[in-house]
């Protein structure tokens, strides 16, 4: 996120924000890049897959078509807090209900970059200011057909830079598909659809929208589900692919892994450090109806994410 205001070089905010793109894995000019990253831990742990996971905790964000072939009691509770380098951290509260027969989600996302130290033009200090990012969407599912669904989501996205802000009011749109016979589940998306109802100076920052695909198949002879997904941002020409998995083992403990092609333009010639890259793993345990979620994702020159998370039904 590129910000000039005029009077103002709000240094530190901008070095917090190159690096949250860079922790992101964002490898475009836009901003907003809260609007790219995974914010629960399994997500984490897994790369950011989840377009075609019904079992997804970013379901709402991804591809809010799965909440309609995702978990069918009445309400869920999902609470997710991540940490970045250099002080950032993230946040993320979600409530769904199935209500008369449709999945909703209401969704609150936030980062918080820390306090910064504020200059003027001649590089003097003068005091500290804050930045956040906050954003907050409402999503529904509808069964079209066994097995089919549609889905969309809307919310308002505030960036706060100390006392200037941006306004982006969002919109998704997806449909899942699943095809039990294979235990194989298909998902499309448009993510990120939106309008700019105030900026923070003159000129409109790029919107990230995306178009994702995924697939994911629980495998015959291996207690693991895998998922694939591929995302692509038409405006800024670039996209990536990801690789997730869960293994599902005794007393209800899940194993996590996945990786990006992200990876591919980081390679350092340095074996190890190419090697785990780009690599995110995680835990998670099901006691009764809470779950309990741990992971990592190192991003290599980016340093390390850590999560920890829970959902609980109710």
């Amino acid at each position: 996120m590129w910000i000039w205001i005029r009077y103002r070089f709000y240094s530190g905010f901008i070095t917090a924000c190159l690096l949250l793109v860079i922790v992101a894995q964002v490898r475009g000019d836009g901003a907003y890049s809260i609007l790219e990253l995974p914010f629960h831990t399994r997500s984490l742990s897994m790369a950011g897959v989840g377009t075609a996971d019904p079992n997804g905790r970013d379901a709402s964000g991804f591809n809010p078509a799965l909440l309609a072939l995702g978990v069918s009691e009445s309400q869920h509770f999902f609470l997710s807090l991540l940490s970045y380098p250099a002080g950032i951290k993230s946040g993320a509260v979600e409530w769904r209900k199935n209500w008369r027969g449709f999945p909703i989600a209401i969704s609150i996302r936030h980062i918080n970059y820390g306090d910064f130290t504020e200059f003027d033009d001649d590089g003097n200090t003068t005091g500290d200011f804050g930045a956040d990012e906050s954003w907050i969407s409402a999503a529904a599912s509808y069964p079209l057909l066994p097995g089919v669904a549609l889905g969309g989501s809307a919310g308002l996205l505030v960036s706060q830079v100390e006392d200037v802000s941006a306004t982006l009011g969002l919109i998704s749109v997806g449909t899942a598909i699943e095809i039990s016979r294979y235990d194989l589940h298909l998902g499309f998306a448009i993510n990120n659809l939106g309008i700019t109802l105030s900026s923070y100076t003159q000129y409109n920052e790029t919107i990230p929208t995306s178009v994702a695909g995924g697939i994911t198949k629980k495998l015959k002879y291996l207690p693991m589900e895998i998922s694939v997904d591929g995302s692509w941002w038409g405006k800024e020409e670039r996209g990536v692919i990801r690789v997730g998995g869960e293994f599902n083992l005794p007393h209800d403990l899940y194993l996590r892994w996945g990786t990006s092609s992200y990876k591919l333009g980081q390679m350092t010639q340095n074996l190890y450090r190419d090697i785990i890259t780009e690599t995110a793993l995680g835990v998670g345990l099901k006691i009764d109806k809470l779950v309990v979620d741990l992971g990592i994702n190192y991003g290599g020159v980016a340093g390390v994410i850590l999560g920890v998370g829970t959902s609980w039904k109710f």
